[in-house]
């Protein structure tokens, strides 16, 4: 196992989510649920890792279903999972009206993200999530704001944090010819 700070859980899990192809904003978010899913149970690296390799088959929830929650309608399913990240930041940046709480959402991929994004908000998931792949999940309203766990260090093991490298690696500009010439951040006078 190697252990991470919980500085290097966020980092990486945001370079991460930006190279499966989140938004560097929705990346920004993803990597700190992925710093309270780490501060909170040792699963971190495998969310973060199923999240990252399954990002581009989950669909963003769409406009007409989203009208429907506003108003406290019945969800109906789809065929593909909802986005835990996409859904999450829909109901952090357009929060539903009280009187739309408790929603029911239908097959939610990956919950516990869904959960982590919501934590700091006055919305949170009913039941808790493990690591299941899909669920219904039911969102409600919080009467408390958590506040961030600290003092904790996030471990995975060597397989993981290898995967999650590479989806980071994604993020990293390629070297030009230019660049290897000069050096890592070298000029053509060291006067240092």
């Amino acid at each position: 196992m190697i252990d991470l700070s919980l500085n290097e859980v966020e980092t990486l899990s945001t370079k991460a989510a930006r190279g499966a192809g989140f938004s560097w904003g929705l990346a920004e978010d993803i990597g700190r649920a992925a710093r309270r899913i780490a501060a909170e149970n040792d699963n971190w690296g495998e969310a973060m890792l199923s999240l990252a390799e399954n990002a581009q088959s989950f669909a963003a929830p769409d406009p007409a279903r989203a009208a429907r929650w506003r108003k406290g309608e019945t969800d109906m399913p789809a065929e593909t999972p909802l986005c835990p990240i996409r859904t999450a930041a829909l109901l952090l940046d357009d929060p539903l009206p009280a009187s739309a709480l408790p929603l029911t959402i239908i097959n939610v991929g990956l919950p516990v993200w869904l959960d982590a994004m919501l934590r700091r908000s006055a919305m949170r998931v009913a039941q808790p999530v493990g690591p299941v792949t899909r669920a219904d999940v039911v969102v409600e309203h919080r009467a408390e704001i958590e506040q961030p766990a600290t003092g904790r260090r996030g471990a995975t093991n060597e397989r993981t944090l290898a995967a999650l490298n590479s989806f980071a690696g994604k993020t990293y500009v390629p070297e030009s010819e230019r660049s290897r010439v000069r050096g890592a951040g070298g000029g053509r006078v060291d006067d240092e």
